[in-house]
């Protein structure tokens, strides 16, 4: 087998690029093409795991498409897309193709000596990928180089939208085909691996009875909506799960909508010293001169012990579904790089995410980000916590726990979630009654029971029984959750 270079190096990158020359950027690596379809001819079963990276239309050379084209028909058939099926099922117009002195044919028997390995495969589809949107993005902004006139904030509008669009298509992509008798062996395969001890455990968030309900930790590719009224712990839930999950060594991606890194962080502290026993609230510690010398000491060693967990902090605002996919994307990218499978992926929350155009209906907006959220667990094989607010129905109620209705946009989350919890404090409410307010003994004595008390309700489960309310302890100054039964 021809040995091939690593995809990634295509030559010198240069940190400027004179707009004359811009067009003439490399558009693709016909070699990678080639190494990847060869890849597929002689190791089938590396398709289903590059096809949802890789379409037929981001090929350059137009014969690479066909014949990718040609492989996905067979697959979909249930066919083998190897040498043999794929020279029966070319078309005579293809044959009749000149590729340099080679027919079709001969040009397949050519790269299938050349074919990338199964180790390498998903990064030479990355390396199409990533060449078409190059070519993407240079005709997207070609007009605007050429034009004589036009309105900037048009164009931009224009090119912005384009580029969301390239971004937002590889978290809707992935799609793979299974015979029965694959996802036997597939399931039977892991439910012995379990028994032997040999299955790669499942990340968790820490708080053991949660965990159980939903089949032993956040499942991969499954969505997950946190639910819950203002103030009852949706960020501390998401921070706290994630920030559990990266002390388990899996990458964790916050993406904070409102709240700053340096908050984040703060909170992360506070629910770590109050694990020592130490409780420093996080509002104390972001508040300028609010800490002693002594205390900042405490924050500054808990911040240095923690500095190598993997988790990382996205915050801006106004966003797309489409640029956190992107982003969510890349950094995933990154770290498995470094040998760090991905944990999980923090939205909060799902009604700041920024809608890609303007739509007619608010709940229209909101199922974009639930199929989005949804899209992404799959595409990056993780669970991702998609948080909610809750709309003030649950204000009106005696009984003020919150319910599927109490969400807005309801049905896009319900459909796609593979589990919908809701968040809800009984103290919040208390706090805030005039019993409460006027010192009355019973109104205190019930805070004073509740006030660490968080019931985790969990009204759609795919992976368990629904209609399941689990107790947790939580503090919600020091952003700390734990399990009820505390030692």
């Amino acid at each position: 087998m021809t040995e091939h270079p690593d995809p990634r190096d295509f030559g010198e990158v240069v940190p400027f690029t004179p707009r004359s020359t811009l067009l003439d950027l490399p558009k693709a690596s016909f070699d990678t093409e080639a190494a990847l379809i060869g890849g597929v001819l002689m190791q089938p079963h590396i398709l289903p795991l590059v096809q949802h990276l890789v379409a037929p239309e981001h090929f350059a050379q137009e014969t690479h498409a066909t014949i990718w084209r040609t492989m996905l028909a067979l697959a979909e058939a249930g066919e083998t897309p190897n040498l043999l099926r794929v020279k029966g099922a070319i078309g005579p117009k293809l044959l009749q193709f000149d590729l340099g002195g080679m027919n079709v044919l001969q040009y397949l028997a050519r790269i299938a000596k050349e074919a990338c390995t199964v180790g390498s495969a998903e990064e030479y589809a990355r390396v199409v990928q990533q060449f078409w949107q190059l070519r993407e993005l240079a005709i997207a902004t070609a007009d605007v180089r050429e034009a004589s006139s036009f309105v900037p904030s048009v164009a931009l509008q224009a090119i912005y939208a384009r580029i969301d669009e390239i971004r937002a298509s590889f978290v809707t992509r992935k799609a793979t085909s299974y015979t029965f008798a694959e996802a036997g062996d597939a399931l039977l395969d892991r439910i012995t691996a379990e028994l032997q001890g040999t299955a790669p455990a499942l990340a968790t968030t820490g708080i053991e009875v949660f965990d159980r309900e939903i089949g032993g930790g956040p499942q991969p590719s499954t969505m997950l909506t946190v639910a819950g009224r203002t103030s009852m712990g949706k960020s501390i839930f998401g921070i706290e799960a994630a920030g559990a999950i990266a002390d388990q060594g899996r990458a964790s991606i916050y993406h904070s909508l409102e709240m700053s890194h340096e908050q984040v962080a703060a909170r992360l502290a506070s629910s770590e010293l109050e694990r020592r026993g130490i409780n420093l609230p996080y509002g104390q510690i972001m508040r300028r001169g609010g800490l002693s010398p002594k205390q900042a000491e405490m924050v500054a060693g808990v911040l240095h012990e923690q500095r190598g967990i993997p988790f990382r902090i996205e915050a801006a605002g106004k966003r797309t579904i489409g640029e956190i996919a992107a982003s969510s994307d890349r950094l995933a990218n990154h770290y498995a790089r470094k040998g760090i499978p991905l944990g999980c992926i923090v939205i909060d929350h799902a009604h700041i995410v920024k809608a890609s155009r303007a739509f007619r209906r608010e709940d229209e907006g909101l199922k974009e980000v639930a199929d989005g959220a949804l899209a992404l667990a799959k595409h990056l094989d993780c669970p991702v916590f998609l948080l909610a607010q809750c709309n003030r129905g649950t204000e009106g109620r005696e009984d003020k726990r919150p319910q599927l209705s109490d969400i807005r946009g309801a049905g896009a989350f319900e459909e796609n979630s593979d589990a919908v919890i809701f968040l809800y404090r009984p103290a919040y409410y208390i706090e805030r009654s005039q019993a409460f307010r006027d010192a009355d003994p019973a109104a205190q004595d019930e805070h004073e029971r509740v006030k660490h008390l968080l019931e985790i309700i969990i009204d759609k489960n795919r992976a368990g029984g629904a209609n399941q309310v689990v107790r947790a302890w939580i503090d919600p100054a020091l952003n700390a959750i734990r399990n009820w039964q505390r030692s």
